[in-house]
């Protein structure tokens, strides 16, 4: 069994929460530690930073994987799986880390940020808070993808990303009997008022947004009573991220005018989740790394997907060049179906693509060295034409 499937199948065993990857993050810290990496553990709480420096000048490279799970629940009970391809992300860039070490960089850094808590918000933006990312110029991410996008052996340099604002709202109100609604103030019907007036929210037509409710929860109380609380959650995205601020402003008036017309009070929270911003150089590394490993048409065209990455905070509050590939794995039923599978040839695939986009940032004189030819000799190396369409 190669290193890369070894690692995968442990990481596997021993799912775990958004900042709760104590098993996780061990494991992995302990395996960078042996390979000789500079290793920060307990960045945002269980976030590993490990770092390789050639003492040269050259750019400070970012490759990230993100490392917990999802919740579900399996015949009633509660359990945490990898369902969304975390531990082969974190796999994947753990098995680059071991031949980049051996190997060596020439020139510049090379930063492997193991990251928390992708799933529920947050993880991307701590590690950003904690500081320790400062001297990052360019950030690399990836992702397996769901058979309905791309298949095994196929990849895309850009996966764009919509951004995504979670909705969180709680509304208080007065109960009364049903019999005498003046008396009270209806918390459902206020959630109601709500879901009619954020479906009056217009956007820019060219841009792709969606503004839904997801869930109503007025508890379990009398059918024949006025309800005093409700609480209620909306999805919102789109895939512009200047576009999803105006809808954000919109989503508030819609909100409070709403609650002032029946009289409750609301409380809410607004989990700005940014969309994708690309660096044009960086997408042309991935590409000519993707060709390396995979051949001419291995190289998909640029993927829109309306799902939504913490990966970005990186880019947007770090101000630096960032990159995101998307790597087919034939992932089924879907990600983040409890029972999703996927062909673990890609956790091969995916740690050669790595490892090329990493020589081609670090190499010296940079893009000129003879990668393939060190690494993987499937595919003869090409001269990179930019994606087959933007």
């Amino acid at each position: 069994m190669s290193y890369v499937q070894s690692i995968f199948d442990t990481l596997h065993k021993i799912p775990e929460g958004g900042f709760e990857e104590i098993e996780t993050s061990a494991l992995l810290a302990k395996e960078l530690y042996k390979m000789g990496y500079d290793v920060q553990t307990g960045v945002a709480k269980t976030g590993i930073i490990a770092t390789l420096d050639s003492s040269k000048p050259g750019p400070v490279l970012g490759v990230r994987a993100d490392m917990d799970a999802l919740r579900h629940e399996v015949n009633g009970k509660v359990e945490y799986r990898h369902t969304c391809g975390h531990d082969a992300h974190s796999a994947m860039l753990l098995a680059a880390a071991k031949t980049l070490m051996e190997e060596g960089i020439e020139r510049g850094k090379l930063l492997l940020i193991f990251q928390p808590a992708e799933e529920i918000l947050g993880g991307a933006r701590s590690m950003v808070e904690s500081g320790k990312l400062k001297e990052l110029t360019d950030i690399v991410g990836i992702h397996i993808r769901p058979v309905q996008e791309c298949r095994v052996g196929e990849a895309t340099s850009a996966l764009w990303h919509a951004a995504a604002a979670p909705v969180s709202i709680h509304i208080q109100g007065l109960m009364s009997h049903g019999a005498r609604p003046h008396l009270g103030i209806n918390a459902a019907e206020t959630a109601v008022l709500i879901a009619n007036a954020i479906k009056m929210i217009e956007a820019d037509p060219r841009i792709p947004y969606s503004i839904k409710v997801t869930k109503i929860n007025t508890g379990e109380g009398a059918g024949n009573a006025i309800p005093d609380s409700a609480s209620m959650y909306l999805d919102v995205r789109c895939q512009d991220n200047d576009e999803m601020e105006k809808i954000i402003e919109k989503l508030k008036d819609a909100i409070e005018h709403a609650a002032k017309a029946t009289g409750a009070k609301v409380e809410y929270n607004i989990a700005f989740k940014p969309g994708a911003t690309y660096d044009p150089e960086v997408m042309q590394i991935n590409a000519k790394a993707i060709r390396d490993v995979l051949g001419d048409e291995g190289l998909l065209p640029d993927i829109v997907t309306p799902g939504s990455e913490d990966f970005h905070e990186f880019t947007r509050n770090l101000g630096i060049r960032a990159g995101y590939i998307g790597l087919g794995a034939g992932a089924t039923p879907g990600l983040h179906h409890p029972d999703m599978t996927f062909d673990h040839q890609a956790l091969d695939y995916g740690q050669l693509i790595l490892e090329q986009v990493i020589r081609y940032y670090l190499s010296e004189p940079f893009g000129e060295i003879d990668i393939v030819s060190k690494r993987h000799p499937m595919h003869s190396a090409t001269a990179f034409d930019g994606p087959k369409c933007t």
